[in-house]
């Protein structure tokens, strides 16, 4: 074996060493979670005070505009509108969840799927991406040799 073919080879191991040894560790894992969870939390309250203002905002709003539109509302007026508004915020809460609802069932179905495979089933289907990982790699490596060896290179 010549040195290139012989660094070539120790290339290959390598790679293949390290598309094997990928992945993420418990604790990497954790502190992505534990960030991903913190991200959501801080976007929802994000979300749910912003919502808040442009409800308060629109209701104000209406309640300008129906007042420049006529004479200032009458308290009943007040009253009835405010009764109006907090129906579509019951409606909208409604709505929301049910979309939540959706998405827990479709959750739950995913779960079920995954959960009901086999070990055997899992076990092959991450062999054969690392495989396919490898085989590309090995490929690269072998597509850069035949460059260098047509170039002249060595």
């Amino acid at each position: 074996m010549t040195v290139s073919q012989l660094r070539g080879l120790a290339c290959g191991v390598v790679l293949a060493a390290l598309i094997s040894s990928s992945g993420c560790t418990r604790e990497s894992l954790r502190v992505a979670l534990t960030a991903q969870q913190r991200a959501d939390q801080v976007q929802q309250a994000v979300f749910e005070r912003q919502h808040e203002a442009l409800c308060i905002l629109l209701y104000r709003d209406l309640q300008r505009r129906l007042e420049q539109a006529g004479a200032p509302l009458s308290p009943a007026q007040c009253s009835a509108l405010t009764e109006v508004w907090n129906d579509r915020d019951l409606i909208g809460f409604w709505s929301v969840q049910h979309e939540r609802a959706k998405a827990l069932r479709m959750i739950g179905v995913d779960a079920k799927l995954y959960s009901d495979q086999s070990v055997i089933d899992l076990l092959y289907k991450s062999l054969a991406a690392k495989a396919a990982r490898a085989k590309q790699g090995l490929a690269a490596e072998a597509g850069y040799r035949v460059g260098q060896a047509l170039s002249g290179e060595d």
